[in-house]
């Protein structure tokens, strides 16, 4: 391939990539921006801040945690917390396009996590903080596009990464997971359920990368085979955890589906009520979360893509059946 060719190439991935994030962004401004201004005004207004009692009594919002918010993202925190109960209490669109969102975000944050590693990378995706905590406050679907992706394509490194790296790939990816099924279980009367839900959405899951802050790949000089070997084997078995997981979690988000408009009969019927209810009619919170499910399933699919078509066409075979 000629290399005005290769530059053609990531040219167009990285604005197909770009524009498609740009739209996320003024859908989910469009759609929740209305309803999500004066939760901020709330959350924002120093009269409301003598106490937890006080701003709760006066606002008729949902108690947060500005602990969890480490102070710099108390309004983020007060926000999600108030999205968070929308998306519990509207049974089942909430929980399903959250769960939407996680299954598309799982394989993402191992690429992110790796692609962030890998020796000669450079711009954006070297700063996996910056991405988490730009994710939180405009939206993953508008980040992993706008940024991410045209990052990844246009400065991708190469080689293995560091044995570090590769064994804290689960443990910054499983708290998602956890935190999400504490969210839509827990009493949202709990103070367990507000630090939950804080965390979910707020910084700290954002910042877990910074403890490879001072993570290097690999040099030239140590680059061996077994060091490579043991990089792939890493990354693979990451990769596989995360799709035993991600299929797990879909199996039950069909059984919530199932149980929710099963009774509507025909397969298309079913469809049709659930498209209702995730869109047509959903509240705020709902269809800003059908948006990210979306977006974000097209954006993991165009970084996949970029380096190999037949891995997206089986991810595409494979989506009905393991999520």
């Amino acid at each position: 391939m000629k290399f005005s060719d290769i530059l053609s190439r990531q040219a167009g991935f990285a604005l197909t990539s770009f524009l498609l994030g740009a739209w996320a962004f003024y859908k989910v401004n469009s759609v929740s921006g209305p309803a999500f201004e004066p939760i901020i005004a709330a959350c924002s207004n120093p009269d409301y801040k003598e106490s937890m009692e006080d701003f709760v009594s006066k606002t008729g919002y949902h108690a947060y945690e500005p602990l969890v918010g480490l102070k710099v993202f108390e309004i983020l925190v007060c926000l999600i917390t108030q999205f968070l109960l929308e998306l519990r209490d509207t049974y089942p669109a909430g929980v399903l396009t959250w769960t939407g969102v996680i299954l598309a975000a799982q394989p993402a944050g191992v690429l992110g996590i790796v692609e962030a590693g890998r020796n000669g990378a450079r711009g954006y995706i070297r700063y996996s903080v910056l991405h988490g905590l730009l994710a939180q406050l405009f939206g993953i679907s508008v980040m992993f596009p706008l940024l991410w992706v045209p990052a990844y394509v246009l400065g991708r490194g190469s080689g293995p990464i560091s044995t570090p790296r590769a064994t804290a790939i689960i443990p910054m990816i499983l708290p998602g997971t956890i935190l999400t099924v504490a969210v839509f279980s827990l009493n949202t009367d709990s103070y367990g359920w507000t630090i939950c839900a804080g965390m979910l959405g707020g910084p700290i899951i954002a910042m877990s990368p910074v403890f490879m802050w001072t993570d290097k790949p690999p040099t030239a000089a140590t680059v061996t085979k077994e060091v490579v070997h043991g990089s792939i084997s890493s990354v693979q078995k990451a990769y596989t955890i995360v799709t035993i997981l991600g299929t797990i979690v879909w199996i039950i988000a069909v059984y919530f589906v199932y149980d929710a408009y099963g009774s509507a009969g025909s397969f298309g019927a079913i469809i049709v009520k659930l498209w209702s209810d995730v869109w047509v009619d959903a509240n705020a919170s709902v269809a800003f979360m059908t948006i990210d499910t979306i977006v974000l399933y097209i954006a993991v699919l165009l970084a996949i893509a970029y380096q190999n078509f037949e891995k997206v066409a089986k991810a595409l075979v494979l989506t009905p059946f393991m999520g």
